[in-house]
C-alpha cells in the first residue's frame, strides 16, 4: 500500500510536470500556413474572402468585423475543404471572450493539450492503476509531437482529447459495464473528434470493431440504440450540410496528386513503417533517416508485441495487449491505405497521426508494465529494454527543445503589434489577405482602415506625422 501511495504522487507530480511544460514551451512561438487557415475560419474568413472585395481599394476593420459570426465560420469552414468545424467554431467563441492575441490562439491549444494529459492519465489508470508506469506513460505522451501540437493553431490537441476520452468510456463500457449512459459518451467523444479532424476516423473504426465483436447483443439492446441516436443524428447532420466541403476537399486531392511526383508503393510502405515505430517510441528513424533503420525500428514494434503476450498468462493483459496494438497501429493502416487510394504521400504525414500516438505510447509502456511484474525476466532485461525506448525518447525531446527556433514565415503579427502600440489607424497592404490576417489579431474594436495597393510588396503604416513601410513576409507553405 506504501508503495501505492508513493507510485499515485510520483504520478501526479509527473502530469502537473507535464501541464507545466506546455504551458511554459515554447518560448518563441511563429506561425505556418495551416494555422493562418484556422485563424481566418475562426473569424468567419474563408479563402473566397478576398475575392469578394476584389473589386473595392479600401475597406475598415468595422467593415471586417461584421464577417467574424458562428455563421461564417461555419461557412469559411466547409469553403476550405468541411474539417475541423468543432475547433473552427470553439476558437471562435474562446478568442471572443479572451482577445485576438497570438497568446489566446496557442493558449487554447495549450488548453486542449492539457486536458489530454489528463484524460490520457485517467485512460492509463485504468491499464495500470497506480503504477509507477502511468508516470512513464505520461512522459512518453508529453515528450512526443504533443509538444508540438500543444501550441499549433490546429485541431490535433483538440481531436486527440476528443478521442482519448472516448476510448475511457468505450474500455468501461466493453469490459467493466455495458450501460447505455457509457455508450452514448462514447458515441458523443468520438464525433467530437471527428468534428475536431476527420482522420480521427480511424481510432473510432477500432472502437466499433471491437464492439461488435465482444458486445454485439448488447450494443443492439433497444436502450443502446437509443443511446447512439444523438450522436448518430449530429455527425449525420453536420455531414449533410458540409457535403460543399467533402467536395472540395476531394478536389484538393486530386490537384495534389497531379502535381505528385511519380508514386511509389514501396515507398507508402516504408513511410508507414517510419511512423508506426516512431509512435510506438522506436524512434530511431527520427535520427537516421535510413531504409535499414526504419525497418529494424518497425521490427521492434511487433516484437514488443510478442514479448508482452508471451511473458503474461492473465487473460486480461493478453485482451488489453491486443486493443492497445490495434488502436495504435490503426493509424498507420488507415493513412496508407488513404495514401494508396489517393495516390500521393500527404495522407502520411506525421500531424495525421496524433489521434493514434496515445495509444501507442500506453501499448508500450503497458508492454514494459507487464514485463516489470514478471520475475523470470532478467533485471538486466528490464532495464535494457526501458532504455532502449526511453533514451532515444530524452535525446530527441532535449534535441528538440535545443532547436526550437521557429522560422518566421508571417509578419502579420508583428506588424499588428506595432499598430496597436503606435495608434496607427490607416495602413496600405500589398494583398486583402494580408488585412484579413492582420485583422485576426487585433483587439476587438480597434479601428483602422486598410488600403489594398497592389503595386507594393510592403506594409505602408501610417502614423502621426510620418509613414513607416516594412516588407511583407508571407511564406504559404
Amino acid at each position: 500500500m506504501a508503495n501505492n501511495g508513493l507510485a499515485r504522487k510520483v504520478n501526479i507530480f509527473c502530469l502537473l510536470a507535464a501541464i507545466i511544460a506546455v504551458l511554459i514551451f515554447p518560448l518563441k512561438k511563429e506561425i505556418w500556413y495551416d494555422e493562418t487557415v484556422s485563424m481566418l475560419c475562426s473569424k468567419g474568413i474563408s479563402h473566397d474572402t478576398p475575392e469578394q472585395l476584389a473589386n473595392t481599394t479600401t475597406t475598415s476593420s468595422a467593415e471586417l468585423a461584421k464577417l467574424n459570426t458562428s455563421e461564417n465560420v461555419f461557412t469559411a469552414t466547409v469553403l476550405d475543404n468541411g474539417n475541423s468545424f468543432l475547433y473552427n467554431i470553439s476558437l471562435h467563441w474562446f478568442t471572443g471572450l479572451f482577445g485576438n492575441s497570438i497568446a489566446t490562439y496557442t493558449l487554447f491549444s495549450k488548453l486542449c493539450t492539457i486536458a489530454l494529459l489528463i484524460a490520457f492519465f485517467l485512460l492509463c489508470l485504468l491499464f495500470m492503476t497506480d503504477s509507477f508506469f502511468v508516470s512513464i506513460a505520461v512522459l512518453l505522451l508529453a515528450m512526443d509531437n504533443m509538444m508540438g501540437i500543444s501550441h499549433e493553431i490546429r485541431a490535433y490537441a483538440m481531436g486527440a482529447f476528443f478521442i482519448t476520452t472516448a476510448a475511457i468510456f468505450f474500455y468501461k463500457f466493453t469490459y467493466q459495464k455495458a450501460s447505455p449512459l457509457l455508450l452514448f459518451l462514447t458515441g458523443l467523444f468520438s464525433v467530437g473528434a471527428v468534428l475536431c479532424h476527420f482522420l480521427s476516423v480511424y481510432i473510432v473504426l477500432v472502437f466499433l470493431g471491437a464492439m461488435l465483436y465482444t458486445k454485439r447483443t448488447a450494443l443492439f439492446s433497444v436502450k443502446n440504440v437509443l443511446a447512439m441516436l444523438l450522436p448518430i443524428a449530429l455527425i449525420g447532420i453536420f455531414f449533410y450540410c458540409s457535403a460543399k466541403g467533402l467536395q472540395i476537399m476531394s478536389k484538393q486531392n486530386e490537384k495534389i496528386a497531379q502535381a505528385a511526383q511519380e508514386f511509389s508503393m514501396g515507398k507508402v510502405l516504408l513511410l508507414g513503417m517510419k511512423y508506426t515505430a516512431i509512435n510506438f517510441k522506436a524512434i530511431f528513424p527520427a535520427f537516421i533517416d535510413k531504409a535499414i533503420v526504419i525497418i529494424l525500428s518497425f521490427l521492434v514494434v511487433p516484437a514488443l508485441y510478442l514479448y508482452g503476450l508471451r511473458n503474461t498468462a492473465i487473460a486480461t493483459q493478453k485482451r488489453n495487449l491486443h486493443l492497445l496494438f490495434l488502436l495504435g497501429i490503426s493509424g498507420s493502416i488507415f493513412l496508407s491505405l488513404l495514401c494508396l487510394k489517393s495516390h500521393h504521400y500527404t495522407a502520411l504525414y506525421y500531424r495525421y497521426f496524433s489521434f493514434c500516438i496515445p495509444f501507442c505510447c500506453l501499448f508500450t509502456t503497458y508492454v514494459l508494465y507487464i514485463c516489470a511484474a514478471n520475475s523470470g525476466i532478467s533485471k538486466a532485461v528490464k532495464g535494457g529494454i526501458l532504455s532502449v525506448i526511453t533514451l532515444p525518447v530524452v535525446a530527441l525531446f532535449l534535441m528538440f527543445l535545443a532547436k526550437g527556433n521557429p522560422k518566421v514565415k508571417y509578419n502579420h503579427i508583428a506588424v499588428a503589434g506595432e499598430i496597436v502600440r503606435d495608434h496607427v489607424t490607416k495602413i496600405e497592404v500589398p494583398e486583402w489577405s494580408d488585412a484579413l490576417l492582420i485583422q485576426c489579431v487585433l483587439p476587438d474594436g480597434y479601428k483602422i482602415d486598410y488600403v489594398r495597393n497592389p503595386l507594393t510588396t510592403n506594409f505602408t503604416l501610417y502614423k502621426a506625422g510620418n509613414e513607416e513601410q516594412v516588407p511583407v513576409i508571407k511564406i504559404n507553405s
